[in-house]
């Protein structure tokens, strides 16, 4: 059944939507600030502490009540040394040191991830020995845990921040971290849709261009943001060439080691530290988020780079990194055997259930991914998709793939907000399809939510899904990763309806799918040309969305254009996807 003039608000994403591949930037001149100066990239080593005399260190972690602390020491040297980590198991850690000036850093671990709880200066002296005792007051009780005493996020207590100088309530301002500031002028107003390359590298991490040379490409290309993401370092962002008054310039870096797979980590305030164990993996992953930064699994599924991390909390997975069908699936044999293990049978871990997924000679690493992305949206995970072309030089172009971000404006606060809140999707080129996707919970024809926001259970939702450039193709709705609807897309701009009253927890996502072409190499019979981030349900009341006053359709951040919609009626009783056992 096709429904004309619609009572809907009828969207900017797909008439209006920013990017018009032709280059652009602001009209004018742009009125804004300076940016501030960046921080230096970090100095080597100036002494070689090895060759010193040593002493003995002992350290000791206890709180008031005398209970043995779990924790790890960083003992930066105040004559220009190298950092030493020692960790401490048990309440005690004792070996030799080179004699010196320290100032430990000593981190407690709660629940796996350390939290900053003190601050020693220290001397070590030749043959002698020097003992470091910390005994700590906040948690000791256990009614109230260590991180309450944290009140910005950046897992240093409030205690030691104040001490130290730095502020308790900016995460941005932690002791021993040097703030970064980065360039965050508005570039263009209003919200709309902004499209660019999240995952690109430069000279500074394995691509051929200067950072100069890839913004002045991506300018040509008619992106409205790009991220150049070098392995473990920011050294891009810092380059003088890291400057446009153009494209929004998100600092990045992508963090991490191949064995053990890589992050992508967006806005950081402060500078990440290299990776080692998975507490700091998972403190480095939260400090991030609460400065207002983004921490987004990269392409967890490919062989050589297989995610396992397993961190909790990311804010996005890169659900695909270059082309579709071009990287072969990974197995169960890239990945380590505590990753394997399994219960009642089934294996527990999502990448390990996406590694050892039925028919893997008709998969690529990409559509794995998906899956991946599948059984953590299924355990509650709420994540955006994103993409990226790992582009490094010319002949690989950006945007291919490309992401689209909803934000208030181009600017980077407004990006990474958009990225946050999972207001996203990713589309095969700059020429391939737009997505629009939006629910209607109040029944009055109005959109309540966009892709990243939250319907109530037990309330019938109109759910409205839109394509533009994706003649000839299907259109596919998905619901907790199973496709519940395929429509074949029989005109340029194309939308359908469909109702659903879910009474668990779910997720709908759309995505445009085709026919592999059989002369292309690749891996899978289906190419994919478009993905949504899901829409939610939760256990949340429909009261909660009325308190929101005078919602303006014309201001919600996904609208559908299209003269014609297309009802359709979806199976009641589709089973949903089993995620990995726990």
């Amino acid at each position: 059944m096709k429904t004309r003039g619609l009572c809907l608000a009828l969207v900017a994403l797909l008439a209006g939507c920013a990017g018009t591949g032709t280059g652009r930037g602001v009209s004018g001149p742009v009125d804004a600030e300076t940016p501030k100066a960046r921080a230096a990239e970090p100095a080597p080593p100036a002494v070689d502490l090895e060759v010193r005399p040593k002493g003995a260190l002992y350290v000791m972690l206890r709180n008031v009540v005398g209970q043995a602390l779990e924790g790890r020491v960083d003992l930066r040297s105040l004559e220009g040394g190298a950092t030493r980590t020692v960790e401490v198991a048990g309440g005690s850690w004792s070996g030799p040191q080179p004699q010196g000036e320290y100032r430990a850093y000593v981190h407690i671990l709660e629940r796996e991830v350390p939290v900053l709880a003190e601050i020693r200066d220290v001397t070590v002296r030749a043959g002698e020995e020097t003992v470091l005792a910390v005994n700590l007051l906040e948690g000791a009780s256990g009614a109230v845990p260590l991180r309450a005493f944290d009140s910005d996020g950046d897992l240093a207590i409030d205690r030691v921040e104040l001490a130290a100088g730095t502020d308790p309530y900016n995460a941005a301002s932690m002791p021993g971290r040097p703030e970064l500031n980065w360039d965050t002028r508005v570039l263009r107003g209003g919200p709309q849709w902004f499209r660019g390359e999240l995952h690109a590298y430069s000279e500074h991490g394995g691509g051929r261009e200067t950072v100069a040379q890839l913004v002045a490409r991506a300018e040509r290309a008619g992106l409205d943001f790009l991220a150049i993401a070098d392995r473990n370092t920011l050294a891009a962002a810092r380059d003088p060439g890291f400057r446009s008054d153009r494209l929004a310039l998100i600092p990045a870096m992508e963090w991490g080691a191949d064995g053990q797979g890589v992050a992508l980590v967006y806005g950081p305030l402060t500078e990440p530290d290299p990776p080692t164990t998975i507490s700091a993996a998972q403190a480095e992953c939260i400090r991030v988020q609460a400065q207002g930064g983004v921490w987004a699994v990269a392409h967890p599924c490919f062989p050589t780079k297989p995610w396992q991390w397993g961190l909790s909390y990311v804010n996005a997975v890169e659900v695909w990194f270059r082309d579709w069908r071009g990287t072969p699936p990974m197995s169960l044999n890239n990945l380590r055997e505590e990753i394997k293990v399994r219960k009642d049978g089934a294996l527990v871990h999502s990448i390990a259930a996406a590694a050892g997924m039925a028919g893997l000679d008709q998969v690529s690493a990409n559509a794995q991914s998906s899956q991946f992305w599948d059984y953590e949206l299924n355990r509650g995970l709420m994540a955006s998709a994103i993409a990226g072309s790992g582009s490094g030089n010319k002949d690989l172009p950006l945007g291919r793939p490309v992401t689209y971000i909803h934000a208030a404006e181009l600017s980077l606060p407004a990006l990474l907000d958009g990225l946050r809140m999972g207001r996203t999707y990713v589309s095969c080129d700059l020429n391939g399809p737009q997505l629009g996707f939006c629910a209607d919970v109040l029944g009055d024809g109005k959109v309540d939510v966009g892709m990243g926001g939250v319907v109530p259970l037990n309330v019938e939702t109109v759910f409205d899904a839109a394509v533009l450039n994706a003649l000839g193709k299907k259109l596919q709705v998905l619901e907790n990763g199973r496709p519940i609807r395929t429509v074949p897309i029989n005109d340029n701009n194309t939308a359908i309806r469909f109702r659903r009253k879910p009474t668990t927890y779910s997720t709908y996502r759309l995505r445009v799918i085709g026919p592999a072409d059989p002369k292309a190499k690749g891996f899978g019979p289906i190419e994919v040309y478009a993905v949504s981030s899901p829409i939610y349900a939760q256990d949340i009341t429909q009261e909660l969305l009325w308190r929101n006053p005078n919602l303006d359709p014309d201001k919600t951040w996904v609208r559908i254009q299209s003269e014609d919609v297309m009802e359709v009626e979806l199976p009641e009783n589709v089973p949903p996807m089993t995620a990995p056992a726990w």
